[in-house]
């Protein structure tokens, strides 16, 4: 690969002297230090250092090489930095692969470790102005990051083993914790090297290894701590314990925006283990705030649950009104009003093109449908659990954070404390039990922060399912409208495409009022330029603004579950109408997208070939461009006496590098699963504001016994540039899904979850 050189993220002084407290002196290769007088800038070499550096054994006692990525100390234990929460998508396996590999150090030898400053400005997820994980961006932004500090390091090395032996750098490498001459018998380990390297200026440019020749990257299947996972060895937060710390769990209230009306605690104090019984304040003027309740704090989680059993409780107040069966026809009528021209009616573009008034005028068919779905919660398998204290120096948290910039804005919030030098982070290198976009809110957090202010203990705050059910913050209902214009031969000349649904929570990034137009890009997922997949000749393509008393919060694929199902369910409709394939038409529209096409037409392809001859099942197709990467999806279904079954679905992806192979094809799968479970099951009802669904017995989910045989395939693209697939899946599946029994069915289905007697289990 091409020498590249190496960025200097801005850090200050006083973030040096805080990774120097937390990892013992070293030189922070990439970061640039504002000197002061009299003080040489670290990595510079000093006017009268000497050309090459004498032997180890001639030094004084000298740092470990350090960078933001890895660390390595004198006894040659290497430290592999992850910079984001693992929550079963293998990030720090990928992240720890991209290190090793460049580097030159075997993975399995390596100890996986949290940022010792996770606040630092190097850590951040710049595109969003936040420290956050999600959107499958974490390889996409990392990727080069990370092996130029694992080259530059590596570089380092090599030039001081190279002094040492007095020979040229070219006839070095690393290999296995070792630098080694090549072609000869000479071996030492990094340990022996790093207080040299350390004196070392940092590298201006470094040269990466060719992909090739990384014996992990894009080749390695199984994924660090999967044996921990099966055996339960694991450690997740709700297993972690802190000296004198108390359990917390919250009775929240029942009907949106209620308050307490009154309280007897009595009962509930004479529990055994029962410390106390607080109202917890509502905040519903912050963007992510909590809902009003009662905190019972108790010695035991048991306590907790028995306790709060006998809280008599009184709420008054709140948006008792709100019926989720009533939004679609709110919503309808919020786009008829912005189709008048109402100005109180947020519209915002995000794509127009040629001219549609005049397309549909010279039509010689029109198309509309509209397209529905509900409320959908994220259900992680282990529920919102953190551990937090306030104490002298400021607030601990403990338990990984999907988002420690929320961490921040609790502990500014609730105790004043807006200093990222205040706000510690413990335990962060543990794996979490799932997200799907859940623990990107904010709500648990202002609740656990303000417990633990008031009680002066370090407080576990744990949802039940039942709680983490109840506690809102879902994925957005939306309500799509599509006309299509189709001329003699039914081509597709003019579409419009009108998304009704609230802004996400991506208003809560810094800077989203500032927009102009104030767009949001995770409520326009797959309805913008870039990842739009049709062109058409006259396009206008839309957000309409709907807000509700609900408020609402990420998920797994956000918008491009709903905005893929209407538009691929639309171009389906399109392609029957016009008697066209559904493949084919597809591939005329696609224009100028050779991987996306290539990604569709091996799908087709697999599965077609994979049951030749089977003439009486119904296919359906869908395919999408997310995160950089490239999805296509077909269902088949097989019929028997008037009832169907999905008998196979291939998923053919292309991301790019697939760093980790195997994590890969795992996600794809997963999203299969989370498409299948979301058009066949997912749906949250709130009547008289209170929220119907409380557990897996009234809000079920994909089961094994379901799941039909899955064929995961992975196209090598660019491999340049990888992508991202944790959420890339589950949209077209959907689509896919829905198209395949509505030729089944004969009738469309234009609403989630899919209501299909007809349809049977796996």
């Amino acid at each position: 690969m091409p020498a590249t050189s190496l960025r200097a993220p801005r850090s200050s002084r006083r973030d040096f002297l805080r990774h120097a407290a937390a990892c013992g002196p070293c030189l922070m290769i990439g970061l640039t230090l504002a000197p002061r007088a009299g003080a040489a800038v670290l990595g510079a070499r000093p006017d009268s250092a000497p050309a090459h550096l004498p032997g180890e054994a001639d030094m004084p006692a000298a740092p470990d090489l350090a960078n933001a990525w890895l660390l390595i100390d004198r006894n040659g234990l290497t430290q592999l930095i992850v910079n984001k929460y693992d929550s079963g998508t293998a990030i720090q396996t990928s992240f720890g692969a991209l290190l090793a590999d460049e580097l030159g150090v075997d993975l399995d030898s390596v100890r996986i470790i949290a940022p010792p400053n996770p606040f630092d400005p190097v850590y951040m997820q710049k595109d969003w102005g936040e420290f956050s994980t999600g959107g499958s961006t974490s390889i996409m932004t990392e990727y080069r990051n990370l092996r130029e500090a694992a080259a530059a390091a590596r570089t380092l090395l090599v030039e001081s083993a190279a002094m040492r032996w007095r020979v040229p750098t070219q006839s070095c490498d690393t290999a296995h914790g070792h630098v080694v001459q090549l072609g000869g018998s000479r071996r030492i380990g990094f340990g022996e090297l790093v207080g040299q390297a350390a004196r070392l200026p940092a590298p201006r440019q470094v040269r990466l290894r060719a992909l090739e020749d990384l014996p992990n990257v894009g080749k390695l299947r199984h994924k660090l701590g999967a044996e921990s996972k099966c055996t339960g060895e694991r450690r997740y937060t709700i297993d972690l314990q802190v000296p004198a710390m108390l359990v917390a769990g919250i009775e929240r209230a029942p009907v949106l925006n209620a308050r307490v009306k009154s309280l007897d605690a009595a009962e509930a104090l004479r529990v055994a283990g029962v410390h106390a019984v607080l109202r917890v304040p509502g905040r519903p003027d912050l963007l992510g705030g909590n809902q009003e309740g009662v905190a019972v704090i108790a010695d035991s989680f048991w306590s907790v649950q028995q306790a709060r059993r006998k809280l008599r409780v009184q709420w008054e107040g709140g948006d008792a009104g709100f019926d989720s069966s009533r939004l679609p026809t709110e919503q309808h009528d919020t786009l008829q009003r912005s189709l008048r021209g109402d100005t109180a009616v947020e519209v915002v573009p995000t794509i127009r093109r040629g001219n549609l008034a005049a397309s549909l005028a010279s039509s010689a068919r029109q198309l509309h449908a509209s397209y529905v779905m509900p409320y959908k919660a994220a259900n992680p398998m282990e529920p919102q659990c953190v551990i937090t204290q306030v104490r002298d120096d400021g607030v601990h948290f403990w338990g990984p954070l999907q988002v420690p910039s929320n961490a921040l804005f609790a502990a500014a919030m609730i105790c004043g404390e807006s200093d990222p030098a205040r706000v510690h982070l413990h335990d962060a290198d543990l794996i979490g039990g799932g997200s799907f976009g859940s623990r990107e809110s904010r709500y648990w957090l202002l609740e656990a922060v303000w417990l633990a202010r008031q009680t002066g203990r370090a407080i576990k705050l744990i949802n039940t399912r039942e709680d983490e059910m109840r506690a809102l913050y879902y994925h957005a209902a939306s309500y799509h409208h599509v006309v299509g214009a189709l001329d003699a031969r039914g081509r597709l000349r003019g579409l419009q495409v009108r998304a009704v649904v609230p802004a996400s929570p991506e208003r809560w990034q810094a800077g989203y009022d500032k927009r102009h137009p104030p767009m949001d890009y995770s409520t326009t997922e797959a309805l913008c330029s870039w990842d739009f997949a049709y062109t058409v000749p006259a396009l206008d393509v839309a957000w309409v603004r709907h807000e509700t008393a609900l408020p609402t919060g990420w998920y797994r694929a956000v918008s491009f579950i709903p905005n893929v199902f209407a538009v691929e369910t639309f171009i389906d409709e399109v392609a029957q109408a016009a008697g066209a394939d559904p493949h084919a038409y597809r591939r005329a529209l696609m224009q100028g997208r050779p991987r996306h096409v290539a990604v569709l037409d091996q799908a087709v392809r697999r599965e077609r070939d994979a049951f030749p001859g089977a003439t009486e099942d119904v296919l359906g197709i869908a395919t999408n461009q997310a995160y950089g990467s490239y999805c296509a999806v077909v269902v088949r279904l097989r019929g028997s006496g008037g009832a169907w079954r999905i008998r196979h679905v291939t998923c053919v992806a292309d991301c790019g590098l697939a760093v980790l192979p195997g994590s890969v094809q795992e996600q794809l799968y997963g999203g299969v699963m989370w498409g299948l479970g979301h058009a066949l099951h997912d749906r949250v009802q709130v009547v008289d504001g209170r929220v119907r669904e409380s557990n897996f017995d009234d809000y079920p989910v994909m089961r094994m016994s379901e799941m039909p045989e899955v064929d995961v395939h992975i196209v090598d693209g660019d491999t340049r540039h990888p992508g991202g697939v944790g959420e890339l899946a589950a949209p077209s599946t959907v689509a896919a899904l829905g198209n395949a029994l509505s030729r089944a069915l004969g009738r469309r289905l234009r609403q989630t979850p899919f209501d299909v007697p007809e349809l049977l289990g796996a």
